[in-house]
């Protein structure tokens, strides 16, 4: 059946804005984070500066993978293989892509992918 144009160029400003959105956050979280090292005063702010990076960097590891997943999707969508599952290579259904418009694999895939039975 596939995905109308319509629903894919939705999908595409979707997954833009998105990008954008990640950009931004991660050109805050590097000015807040330099920012916060340099009013480190005592033990106990750079113990909180410390755990403050950390946090931030698994926030930006976890953006920094929305991103590339984006990319991805958008390079799908470009190459007209938006909205087939990776594994199976089946339609993703159209809920799915609207709820996470980087989604690589339909439902039942992805649940097996986090079973580890692939």
């Amino acid at each position: 059946m596939g995905l109308s144009q319509s629903f894919i160029k939705r999908m595409k400003k979707k997954l833009e804005k998105r990008r954008e959105e990640i950009l931004e956050t991660l050109e805050d979280l590097i000015k807040r984070s330099s920012s916060d090292n340099d009013m480190a005063m005592d033990e106990g702010d750079k113990s909180l500066i410390h755990y403050s990076l950390h946090y931030l960097s698994q926030l930006s590891a976890r953006e920094l993978n929305t991103y590339k997943a984006i990319d991805v999707a958008l390079k799908k969508i470009e190459n007209g293989t938006y909205g087939v599952c990776e594994h199976c290579g089946k339609e993703i259904n159209p809920k799915r892509i609207e709820a996470i418009p980087w989604a690589k694999y339909c439902v039942e895939c992805q649940e097996k992918i986090e079973k580890g039975y692939i």
